[in-house]
């Protein structure tokens, strides 16, 4: 900081250097961050996986599981059942459930749950969940581990769950046995998926309906019962289910018990699969400790069972070095494209909030809706047998641990299912990119300083040239007048003229002290009046954007009094506002002063545009590392392409290209975009407009969802998108839009 306020920084070596390099360095920097992240894919630069909880002894017990009969008969009599009373509607089978744990010696609870849907006329759904509790003979109920399975009705879209969920019923009946247990085993079947699994979790914990939820709290400026800002009777009159209140009442259990260790969730449609594929993403792109994974990849293994993760395959050796390369990109890739949502592929996401490590296990044939494998068709089927054998060796190695999961990684991106990449090896991908942003915005910083002394440097020229030209015809006259003059004449009058020249000279530059100061103070008022410019902008713009992250709900009320789905309100609304938005935005600098906007002011609000993206980027990517890395890859380009523009007319086709890439990245523009895209990549014979209009569904619904999850569960996408991402867009957009002198 002393070199920057430094009036003498200008000729510093280093200032002209940045001057002049910093465009290439900074196209180097995200060209860098870019091979750094494809290179982390090598076998070189990732690392195998290893167990650093020692207590866990994976794969050192005798398997004693025996239910593979029992398994049959559970998923034959649960099949039956649903055929029979259950074929035309949705409802779980909580009798035939709740009889067959009681018939196991469990103590068996049910716990009904109710959500109050945030959006449209505030629907209320019900559902009911069912867990039996196994008591371990060797503690008193101080630790506990879940085996969860989702119940999917007949009529569902996605694929059974029955021979899971029979499964656990088996192994209820074999653990039932053992006297082996330190701790608590529960044995959950959720209604409704996730919504299920969060009431339960919600309940175990402790959590009523009056907490705030994430999304309730974030940007807050008003609680209930504060007279002063109490916005009560305008929701209660609009009849808004925002009241900051969960939309989720989890009720209460009757029956728990101690602290939950870890958790594994069953997702198995048939008796016979192919293989496993290992689930870890949760909710926010928050993971499990890296341990657990490796332990459940470890004992399939063992127990004969091949597994998979994203686009690695475990029975598929690489022919070469750049094959396995190329599996280890995509495998990342796949990993981070089910990060960026934030939403969780299985009930397993919804524990880690609670401290909680868990995976789903989800089995898969050849004909799989996922996708197909290669030599997927000559692999051996598992049966219920070998699953079970897995599950058995897995809590069996989670009932050896002494205390919870914390020695191993939280952060981390797997390269394969033997292979993993730490926080320190991927984080200096996305470090690269917001050193590129910040060096550019510490360019712009020195070039508006040795501007602005430039300007005090001409000022002081400009004064010393006309005080010189005044002084000019009185000189020229006393030099023809001693030319006229001789001998003493002469020297008398270049005695007056010394003279005359000496007593000038203080006033000179006493005139020259006061001038400066003037024009510091001057420089000093109107750099004052353009930091409240900006800052009234800047608090505006977000302003805006914390009002848009609180529209679905209106948006969704009005799209409701005239019969629309609660979907298409809130998509069309947001593209109404998003296009109210871009028109009005770059009028609102205008509106805040009286005079033309300088130019120092742009640039500045452009330099804390980009430390506030560099410094977005950077606090997302430390919690959700692939929601950072594509926030800083996207926008990255254009923080680095926007810049002042002058009214001399030069560039406009540049200024039009750039506006145009603007315009592009607005974030639901770039969302729908990306499902057009998508949907060509799924459906490539469709022509472009059934492609567009699939497009805009899946867009419809990612929005939805992404506002429904925000609500419900937590997920805090939304809430970045529009509270941050969108003003930091709408002020980029007001640089371009604006032309300064």
């Amino acid at each position: 900081m002393g070199l920057l306020s430094d009036p003498d920084y200008g000729s510093v070596k280093w200032v002209r250097v940045l001057k002049r390099i910093h465009g290439p360095l900074c196209i180097l920097c995200y060209m860098g961050a870019l091979v750094w992240f494809v290179m982390l894919g090598n076998r070189e630069f990732n690392n195998e996986t290893y167990f650093s909880e020692n207590a866990l002894l994976p794969g050192l017990v005798t398997n004693e599981f025996n239910g593979e009969q029992s398994a049959k008969q559970f998923f034959s009599d649960f099949q039956q059942e649903l055929e029979d009373k259950y074929d035309d509607n949705d409802d779980m089978p909580v009798p035939w459930l709740v009889a067959k744990m009681s018939q196991l010696h469990l103590e068996v609870y049910t716990h009904n749950f109710t959500l109050n849907y945030p959006l449209g006329q505030g629907q209320v759904y019900k559902g009911t969940n069912v867990y039996g509790i196994l008591r371990a003979p060797r503690t008193s109920s101080l630790e506990a581990l879940v085996v969860t399975a989702p119940f999917r009705s007949i009529a569902s879209h996605q694929k059974g769950t029955g021979a899971g969920i029979a499964l656990m019923l088996a192994f209820a009946q074999f653990a039932r046995s053992q006297k082996y247990w330190a701790k608590d085993l529960i044995f959950l079947v959720t209604e409704h998926e996730q919504l299920g699994m969060q009431a339960w979790l919600e309940a175990y914990h402790g959590l009523q309906s009056d907490t705030k939820t994430f999304y309730m709290s974030l940007g807050s400026f008003w609680q209930p019962g504060n007279p002063s800002l109490d916005f009560s009777k305008i929701e209660a009159s609009l009849n808004l289910a925002s009241n900051h209140e969960k939309c989720l009442n989890p009720g209460k259990l009757r029956g728990r018990s101690g602290s939950i260790q870890a958790a594994i969730n069953l997702e198995f449609h048939t008796p016979k699969i192919k293989y496993i594929e290992v689930k870890v993403e949760g909710l926010n792109g928050q993971l499990p400790n890296l341990d657990l994974v490796n332990l459940v990849h470890r004992l399939c293994v063992k127990s004969g069972i091949n597994r998979s993760y994203k686009n690695s395959y475990s029975w598929i050796k690489a022919r070469s070095k750049t094959d396995e390369w190329l599996s280890g990109i995509w495998t990342m890739m796949g990993m981070v494209s089910a990060q960026i949502a934030g939403v969780p592929n299985g009930n397993h996401g919804l524990f880690h909030r609670f401290g909680i490590e868990a995976v789903s296990l989800e089995g898969r044939d050849a004909n799989d809706p996922a996708g197909t494998p290669p030599k997927v068709h000559g692999l051996n089927a598992a049966n219920f047998y070998r699953l079970g054998i897995a599950l058995e060796s897995i809590l069996r190695s989670l009932n050896n641990l002494l205390e919870r999961f914390h020695q191993s990684y939280f952060f981390y991106l797997l390269a394969a299912t033997n292979r993993f990449i730490s926080i320190g090896q991927y984080m200096p991908s996305l470090c690269l990119l917001c050193v590129a942003m910040l060096l550019r915005a510490l360019a712009l910083w020195v070039t508006i300083q040795q501007d602005g002394d430039d300007e005090a440097d001409k000022q002081s020229t400009t004064t010393k040239r006309k005080n010189s030209d005044i002084d000019a015809p009185e000189e020229q006259k006393t030099e023809e007048i001693i030319t006229e003059k001789t001998g003493e004449e002469k020297s008398g009058l270049r005695h007056r003229k010394h003279k005359q020249h000496d007593t000038a000279v203080p006033g000179e530059q006493k005139e020259k002290d006061v001038t400066p100061k003037k024009s510091k103070k001057l420089k000093k008022d109107a750099s004052s009046m353009s930091i409240v410019n900006i800052g009234a902008n800047y608090f505006i713009v977000h302003l805006l954007g914390y009002a848009v992250m609180n529209s679905p709900a209106l948006l969704s009320y009005v799209g409701a009094k005239y019969g629309l789905p609660s979907e298409v309100s809130v998509y069309y609304g947001l593209i109404i506002i998003s296009l109210f938005l871009t028109a009005f935005t770059p009028f609102l600098p205008k509106l805040l002063r009286k005079g033309r906007m300088s130019h120092d002011e742009l640039t500045l609000v452009n330099i804390l545009l980009l430390i506030e993206l560099a410094t977005v980027c950077l606090a997302v990517g430390m919690h959700n590392f692939s929601l950072g890395l594509v926030i800083a890859v996207l926008y990255t380009p254009l923080s680095l392409i926007v810049g002042v523009s002058t009214r001399d007319g030069k560039r406009s086709v540049m200024l039009a290209i750039k506006r145009v890439v603007c315009l592009l990245l607005q974030p639901l523009c770039c969302v729908t975009l990306c499902m057009i895209a998508y949907s060509r990549v799924l459906f490539p014979e469709e022509n472009i407009l059934e492609m567009a209009s699939r497009g805009r569904d899946a867009a419809m619904q990612a929005t939805m969802f992404a506002v429904v999850d925000s609500m419900i569960y937590g997920n805090w996408l939304f809430n970045v998108v529009t509270s941050l991402i969108l003003p930091t867009w709408l002020l980029f957009w007001q640089i371009l839009c604006n032309k300064v002198d």
